[in-house]
């Protein structure tokens, strides 16, 4: 790998990883850990007692636990940031004319400054359910970016789709219609994630276990859809075993990873609903969610790159054909 590959890789990886710690302070309750933005109570690292909290600032805000956990989902976020730097500085150096690379690096750059911007947005919101929802969906827009980059350049040399077989072309078709499925479902996770906090509001007097019954239409919707992904994530892990030909090694190892994604989202998805909401299942579930998302994506980009024969086979074949004409000559 060039040093834009492993840069984005890294990248790509890290922010997985951000959406993790992301995910762990929303399910902690811990988004106003740090009351103020951006600093920590009005200091460039969380207070360790009480008697450290500014005077203008209510010591009733105060708990170590929440803010040092805010505060290193911060850190998490601006290493992130560095790293996209290092991405676009390589794709500047390496693939100027390659707008494929180059455009969604500098776009991830761009996008990663407006999620700090919102992240801030969210903490004077005091956890605003839309501002919350708006900085998933983003930082799920910028790690999609990233892995779309990566991808484009191990495939410089071939034009998405570009000679390849119809039965590529279904297998992309076929990841498009289960990506656009698994938005919708994200969509619905986030609707009913709102809600809940919702009735974490209004109803105080509810034990985080009874939130799940008072979601109503919208839990049972959540559920309900669920099949559609479990059919069509059948479907595609069929017509990549039973209908593809050729080299279809990677498209085999990236289906099998989609269908136990799948698993996993469902396993956590039920302990969710019966364990009573427990905040290590709530990270786990939006982690395997976005994994989902990308996972998909992928699949779509590997459909219309990863070439249809391996390439000791397409030497061979090459060295055939040369060798006819030489005794055709």
């Amino acid at each position: 790998m060039n040093s834009f590959q492993r840069w984005a890789l890294a990248t790509t990886i890290a922010t997985f990883f951000l959406i993790l710690v992301g995910g762990l302070v929303r399910a902690a309750d811990a988004g106003l850990g740090c009351p103020d933005w951006p600093k920590c109570f009005d200091r460039w690292y969380p207070p360790l007692t009480v008697d450290q909290v500014p005077d203008h600032i209510d010591p009733n805000l105060f708990d170590v636990r929440l803010a040092w956990i805010e505060y290193i989902n911060r850190i998490v976020g601006v290493t992130v940031g560095f790293l996209i730097l290092g991405t676009v500085y390589h794709a500047l150096r390496s693939y100027r004319q390659k707008p494929r690379v180059l455009y969604p690096s500098l776009l991830s750059l761009v996008l990663v400054l407006i999620q700090g911007w919102l992240g801030g947005e969210v903490v004077a919101s005091e956890l605003n359910p839309l501002h919350i929802t708006a900085h998933h969906v983003l930082a799920w827009v910028i790690v999609n970016l990233l892995l779309y980059a990566t991808v484009e350049a191990f495939f410089l040399n071939s034009a998405p789709f570009v000679g390849m077989s119809s039965q590529r072309r279904i297998l992309g078709r076929l990841s498009l219609v289960l990506l656009v499925l698994v938005l919708i479902q994200a969509g619905l996770g986030a609707d009913l994630r709102g809600e809940l906090e919702i009735i974490e509001r209004d109803y105080p007097q509810l034990v985080r276990s009874e939130w799940i019954h008072e979601a109503g239409w919208v839990d049972i919707v959540h559920r309900s859809f669920s099949w559609l992904i479990i059919f069509a994530v059948a479907a595609l892990n069929f017509y990549v075993y039973r209908r593809l030909q050729g080299n279809t090694r990677w498209l085999q190892w990236n289906a099998r990873f989609i269908a136990a994604l799948v698993l996993i989202q469902i396993m956590a998805g039920i302990g969710l609903a019966y364990g009573g909401l427990p905040p290590v299942l709530q990270a786990l579930h939006l982690l395997v969610g976005s994994l989902l998302i990308s996972s998909v994506v992928l699949m779509y980009l590997l459909a219309g790159r990863v070439p249809e024969i391996e390439p000791n086979e397409a030497q061979k074949s090459a060295s055939l054909i040369h060798f006819l004409k030489r005794e055709i000559a």
